[in-house]
């Protein structure tokens, strides 16, 4: 797992607390590249709140939908995998 990657996860599971221990478990790659995402869109999402761009307002809605889209597909990956542990008991 990259530093990005392990950063994404950590701020996932900042965000969502009571989905911890399913963030911990999952290392698909799929999983791993939301993750990465995550981090990169958190990135870009700093620097332009830093930003007295003409553009700055609308660059951060943008960042901030696409970082809500990565939560819920972090949230979809944390429930199969939920379903995948209930299936081996």
């Amino acid at each position: 797992m990259t530093r990005i990657e392990e950063r994404g996860r950590a701020r996932l599971k900042l965000r969502f607390p009571d989905w911890r221990a399913r963030f911990d478990l999952a290392k698909s790659e799929p999983f791993l590249d939301v993750c990465e995402a995550y981090e990169l869109a958190h990135v870009g999402l700093d620097y332009w709140t830093r930003s007295d761009a003409p553009l700055r307002d609308e660059m951060i809605a943008d960042y901030r939908n696409l970082m809500a889209s990565l939560e819920l597909e972090a949230q979809i990956w944390g429930s199969s995998l939920r379903e995948q542990e209930g299936k081996t008991r």
